[in-house]
């Protein structure tokens, strides 16, 4: 399950940190977009040469520090089909590293376009046509159309031991204009999604989580309490730490009592921790490198002081 693995790997690595990936090109240094533009010109196949080298380069730094990555997709697809290409050798490599990989894809459709997005993303399920080293380790998912659009994901993520993480509360401002209307009987919209996640991820593992996760925005901690007595059994995307403004110190009640069941994702505060575009190579490499040890010092510390360290508990 992949529940299982990403606690192990936290284990392994001592971090509940999940790097993310946002190949955003007017922050990277200037150096690899000038390597990259002298290849291949300012086109498609150049970004997509600029991303893939970065992305290797910040995967070889956090190698061995973190459980996972979060790539997201919109800034690959923004370049079609190299920049997809860019993807996948991305997850292709974190997987040699040992890293799981989440995609970070907010997918939401209906019937078999649901179940095609899914076999899209999990292993074991690709037909003939498909490689089967193309996959991913968890997806995240829109619930907006119900659930004959999460299902699909649900079924195939069970038949490959992948992870559905379905949106909850996200992170962003406005995201109270619907996730917390209220519904008959006084219940939110977001609070429904919750029933639902309850429903279908009955199945746990060892450490007892299921494969259903939710994402909960690290940037409204005012709820995390509710949303984790509501999910026991749900492993937490927490979004929103770094730039969004989210508090690490004010996450410990989304854990439980062992120290586990959180996923802390952190995108641009790490991979764009250098001053300026015009730092060196060993410049970049060495603000990545703080910034990751940074981030994982503060949540162990966090969670140390109130006796949840997974690593200690087990």
């Amino acid at each position: 399950m992949f529940s299982d693995k990403y606690i192990e790997k936290v284990i392994a690595t001592h971090s509940h940190l999940c790097v993310g990936l946002d190949p955003i090109l007017d922050k990277y240094p200037t150096y690899l977009l000038q390597e990259a533009a002298k290849k291949y010109g300012k086109t498609p196949k150049g970004a997509a040469y600029a991303i893939l080298t970065f992305n290797k380069l910040v995967i070889d730094l956090i190698d061995g520090k973190v459980p996972a990555i979060k790539p997201q997709l919109a800034y690959f697809e923004k370049y079609g089909a190299d920049g997809l290409q860019a993807f996948w050798d991305t997850v292709d490599y974190a997987h040699e590293k040992g890293l799981l990989v989440i995609a970070d894809a907010k997918r939401g459709d209906i019937g078999t376009t649901s179940e095609a997005y899914a076999k899209a993303f999990f292993k074991g399920s690709c037909d003939e046509w498909m490689e089967k080293s193309c996959y991913v380790d968890a997806v995240t998912v829109n619930p907006f159309l119900g659930s004959d659009g999460v299902n699909p994901f649900v079924e195939v993520g069970q038949e490959t031991g992948c992870g559905t993480i379905i949106i909850v509360k996200t992170s962003n401002p406005s995201s109270g204009e619907l996730q917390d209307k209220e519904t008959v009987g006084d219940n939110t919209v977001s609070e429904l999604v919750c029933d639902y996640i309850n429903e279908h991820g009955t199945k746990v593992g060892k450490y007892g989580y299921s494969d259903l996760g939710a994402v909960i925005g690290a940037t409204y901690p005012e709820e995390v309490a509710k949303f984790r007595t509501l999910l026991p059994k749900s492993l937490f995307l927490m979004p929103g730490i770094g730039y969004q403004g989210g508090d690490v110190t004010l996450l410990e009640s989304a854990f439980d009592d062992k120290g586990t069941g959180v996923i802390i994702p952190c995108s641009r505060a790490i991979n764009y921790a250098y001053d300026n575009v015009n730092a060196s190579h060993e410049e970049v490499k060495n603000a990545i490198s703080k910034a990751v040890d940074d981030y994982n010092k503060l949540i162990n510390d966090t969670l140390e002081h109130s006796n949840k360290l997974i690593w200690k508990n087990v």
